[in-house]
C-alpha cells in the first residue's frame, strides 16, 4: 500500500506539504495540491480513517444526501457522475462517503426525519446536498444549526448558502452562438413549459445578443422523466418545426432524449440533418454517440462538479467561510455530426 513517503518521492514535494495537502490542512499552493491529489490516486492511496479519527479526534465521515422519487433519476448516469467525482476526491483526502436517500414523494416526512436523525446523530465531518427538492434548503439550514459544514450541488445560484451549480445558462447560450458562427440565422429551442427555466434564460440572451428572431417550440403536458415518453413527444415535435411556414434551420433541445427523438422524426419525414436543420441535445449522454447522425450536445460536467463540491466542503471543515460562496461549473460542446 502506498505511503505520504511514497507520494513525497514521486512528487518531489516534502512529507510534511504532502500530508497538508491530503489532509487539507496548512497551506499548499494549488498547484502542489493537485500533483499530491493526481499522484494519489495513481498510487492508490489510502490513509487509515480509524487512526485518523482517534488521533485528531474527529471524524472522517462525509453525508452525501440525494432525492428519490417518481420524477427523479437519482441512479442514472449524471447522477452517478456526480457521486463519483465526489467519492474520489474525498478518498484522495482521507474521508469516507456514505450515501442515502430521501424520498420526495408523497407520505415520506416522517421516514426522512428519522434518516436526517440518524445522519446528525453520527457527527459527520460535513454534508453535501444533491438535487433540486426544495428539501435542500431546509436541510442546509438544518446543519447549519447543528454546526455541521454543508454545500449543496444545486440548478442555480442559491443565496446565502455554498453551493457548486452547473451552468446552463452558459451552456445553451454557448451552443447558440456556435450555431450563428456556422451560419444558421433560424435558431429554436425545443423544451417544455415549466422545467427549463435555466435553459430558456441562456437561449433568450444569446438570441438577443445576436439580434436573431425568439423561435421556441414548447411541450405543456409534460412533467416527469420517463425517458421513452420524452423520446415520443420529440418524434411528435419534429412534425410540427419541419411543417412549420418558416422552419427553424437549427434546433437546440432541452435533452439528449428529446433531441434523439427529434433527430428521428426529422428522418422519417426526410429532413435531412444537418443540411436543412441542425441538431443540439443538452447533457451529453452515451445515447449521444448512437444517433444517427451522431448527436452535437451541450455536455454536463457532472463529475467535475462532485469533485468542486467536495473540494468546497473540504475547505470549509477546515477554515470558516466570511462568505457563502456560490461556484459556477462551465459546460462545453461535443461536436458531432448532427451540426
Amino acid at each position: 500500500m502506498a505511503s505520504l513517503k511514497d507520494i513525497a518521492k514521486r512528487a518531489e514535494l516534502s512529507i510534511n506539504t504532502v500530508s497538508r495537502a491530503i489532509r487539507g490542512i496548512g497551506y499548499v499552493s494549488e498547484d502542489a495540491r493537485k500533483k499530491v491529489m493526481r499522484i494519489a490516486v495513481e498510487l492508490g492511496y489510502r490513509p487509515n480513517r480509524a487512526a485518523r479519527s482517534l488521533r485528531f479526534r474527529k471524524n472522517f465521515e462525509i453525508a452525501v444526501i440525494s432525492f428519490l422519487g417518481t420524477n427523479n433519476r437519482s441512479g442514472d448516469q449524471l447522477m452517478m457522475e456526480k457521486f463519483v467525482g465526489i467519492k474520489r476526491r474525498l478518498a484522495a483526502s482521507g474521508y469516507e462517503m456514505n450515501l442515502h436517500f430521501l424520498d420526495i414523494d408523497n407520505d415520506s416526512e416522517l421516514a426522512n426525519l428519522k434518516i436526517l436523525e440518524d445522519i446528525t446523530g453520527q457527527s459527520p465531518a460535513g454534508i453535501i446536498i444533491i438535487g433540486d427538492s426544495e428539501l435542500y434548503k431546509s436541510i442546509y439550514r438544518l446543519m447549519e444549526a447543528k454546526k455541521i459544514p454543508a454545500v449543496l450541488i444545486s440548478y442555480d445560484v442559491i443565496p446565502d448558502m455554498d453551493c457548486v451549480y452547473i451552468d446552463r445558462q452558459q451552456g445553451v447560450r454557448d451552443a447558440v452562438h456556435y450555431l450563428a458562427e456556422k451560419g444558421r440565422n433560424k435558431i429554436a429551442f425545443a423544451g417544455f413549459d415549466g422545467i427549463c427555466c435555466n435553459r430558456i434564460r441562456g437561449y433568450r440572451k444569446a438570441i438577443e445578443e445576436l439580434g436573431l428572431q425568439e423561435i421556441i417550440f414548447s411541450e405543456n403536458n409534460y412533467s416527469g422523466s420517463d425517458l421513452e415518453r420524452i423520446f415520443d413527444l420529440g418524434f411528435a415535435m419534429s412534425k410540427t418545426i419541419a411543417g412549420a411556414k418558416i422552419p427553424p434551420d437549427a434546433v437546440i433541445a432541452y435533452s439528449d432524449y428529446l433531441a434523439a427523438g427529434l433527430i428521428a422524426g426529422f428522418r422519417e419525414s426526410n429532413v435531412k440533418i444537418p443540411e436543412a436543420i441542425a441538431v443540439i441535445g443538452f447533457d451529453n449522454r452515451e445515447l449521444a454517440t448512437f444517433t444517427n447522425p451522431g448527436l452535437t450536445t451541450i455536455a454536463q460536467p457532472n463529475f467535475r462538479a462532485g469533485e468542486l463540491a467536495a473540494e468546497m466542503l473540504l475547505d470549509k471543515i477546515t477554515q470558516a467561510n466570511e462568505q457563502p460562496n456560490a461556484v459556477g461549473v462551465p459546460m462545453n460542446l461535443k461536436i458531432r455530426s448532427s451540426t
